[in-house]
C-alpha cells in the first residue's frame, strides 16, 4: 500500500498568536475558505480553552467554531486545538459532524497520564485525535518508548513529533521517526510540527516525506501560509503543497494558496513580524522558549551577544519553561541570571 502524506495547516491557530488570539473574523473566514478551496487536507480552526475572554479564535466547544467554517468543506477536515493544561474532556461536546471532528491535544511531559485519559475520552466522544507531546527532543529514547507503549493502547489517529523550540536537526528527526515507526501501531499516523528557528522547517518536512516513503507509513505534516506563526514561524504550507504536487502526486491548488496569501497575509506584513532572525536563532540553538528571549529584549540593554550568553547560563529546564513547577509568567530565575551576568560584566570593565 502506497503511503499517504497529508498537510495540516495551522495558519489560524499558530498565526493567531500574533494577534493575541483575536484575529479579524474576515481574516479567519478568508483563510479557511482559501485553504478549503486549495484542497488542504486538515485545517486548524483556533483554540479550545476553559477560560474564554472574548478572543475571536478562542472557543469553549465545537459549536463556537461553526460561524467561521465554509459551508462546503470539500476535501478538508477541520481540527480543534487544545493544550491539556487549558481545557478538559468534561468541557468537550460530542462530535456531531457539524464542526471540527478532529481534535489536537498538546501536552507537556508531566501531563502524560492525564492527557492519555483526555485522549481516550475525546475518542469516545467521536473525535479523531492528533496527540502532540510538546518538545519531542526533551524525551530520552526510553521515555519515548514508554510513551509510545501507552499511546498504542489508546490509539489516537496521529501521534506527532513536535519541535517546540525549533531546535531539531535532520539527524534528530531521523532518529525519532525511526523509533516511532518501529514501535508505534502501524494504523497510527506520524505527525510533524516544527518551528523555523534554524531555517530547517521545510527541509525537515521533505525529509519526513522521504522517511514515510521508505517505511510505507502514513504521515501528516504541519505548515502555515507564508510560515505565519509566533517567533520564527512554521514550515510554509504553499512550499509543502508545491513539493507534494511535484514529487508525490498531490493536486493542491497552488494558485489559490498564493491568492489567499496575497489577499489576507501580505497586507499585514508591515505591522506584524515573524520568521528567522538572530533572537529566534538563539531560541533554536539553545533549545529555549521564545518567552525567555522576548523578556530579555524588553529590558532594552541586552545586545544579541548578551542574550546568547544569558540564555546559555540557564539550565536546560529553565530554558524550556515547561517544568511542572515553572510558571511561564515567572521570570525570576531569568532575571537573577540577567542580574548576575550584568554584574560580572561590569566588574570586568
Amino acid at each position: 500500500m502506497k503511503n499517504r502524506v497529508h498537510i495540516v495547516d495551522c495558519t489560524i491557530r499558530d498565526g493567531g498568536y500574533l494577534f493575541d488570539k483575536n484575529s479579524n473574523p474576515d481574516f479567519v473566514k478568508g483563510i479557511l475558505q482559501g485553504l478549503v478551496n486549495a484542497g488542504i487536507d486538515y485545517v486548524e480552526t483556533g483554540f479550545l480553552q476553559s477560560k474564554v475572554n472574548g478572543e475571536s479564535i478562542v472557543y469553549h466547544n465545537s459549536k463556537d467554531v461553526i460561524k467561521y467554517l465554509p459551508t462546503d468543506p470539500q476535501k478538508t477536515t477541520y481540527l480543534g486545538f487544545c493544550d491539556n493544561s487549558r481545557y478538559s474532556a468534561a468541557e468537550l461536546d460530542l462530535c456531531d459532524g457539524k464542526s471540527f471532528n478532529w481534535l489536537r491535544i498538546s501536552f507537556a511531559k508531566h501531563e502524560i497520564e492525564e492527557s492519555l485519559v483526555f485522549c481516550k475520552s475525546a475518542i469516545e466522544k467521536g473525535y479523531s485525535v492528533q496527540f502532540n507531546p510538546m518538545d519531542s527532543l526533551s524525551y530520552t529514547m526510553d521515555e519515548r518508548a514508554h510513551l509510545i507503549e501507552k499511546v498504542n493502547k489508546v490509539k489516537p489517529a496521529v501521534f506527532s513529533i513536535v519541535d517546540t523550540f525549533g531546535a531539531m536537526y535532520m539527524k534528530d528527526l531521523v532518529t525519532i521517526f525511526h523509533q516511532f515507526d518501529t514501535l508505534l501501531d502501524k494504523n497510527i499516523m506520524i505527525g510533524l510540527h516544527s518551528h523555523d528557528n534554524l531555517g530547517l522547517s521545510c527541509a525537515l518536512a521533505e525529509r519526513m516525506v522521504e522517511l514515510s516513503e521508505e517505511t510505507n507509513r502514513d504521515v501528516c505534516i504541519d505548515g502555515s501560509l507564508f510560515g505565519m506563526g509566533r517567533g520564527a514561524g512554521n514550515a510554509k504550507t504553499e512550499l509543502l503543497a508545491d513539493y507534494l504536487n511535484k514529487h508525490c502526486g498531490a493536486t493542491y491548488n497552488i494558485q489559490i494558496l498564493l491568492e489567499t496569501i496575497n489577499r489576507y497575509i501580505t497586507p499585514i506584513l508591515t505591522n506584524i513580524h515573524w520568521g528567522y532572525d538572530l533572537p529566534m536563532f538563539i531560541c533554536g540553538t539553545k533549545h529555549s522558549h521564545v518567552d525567555n528571549v522576548n523578556h530579555l529584549e524588553r529590558k532594552g540593554d541586552c545586545t544579541i551577544t548578551d542574550i546568547f550568553n544569558i540564555i546559555s547560563n540557564l539550565t536546560p529546564q529553565q530554558r524550556t519553561r515547561y517544568g511542572k513547577d515553572y510558571s511561564k509568567t515567572d521570570f525570576s530565575l531569568l532575571d537573577n541570571t540577567y542580574d548576575n551576568y550584568k554584574k560580572n560584566n561590569n566588574e570586568l570593565r
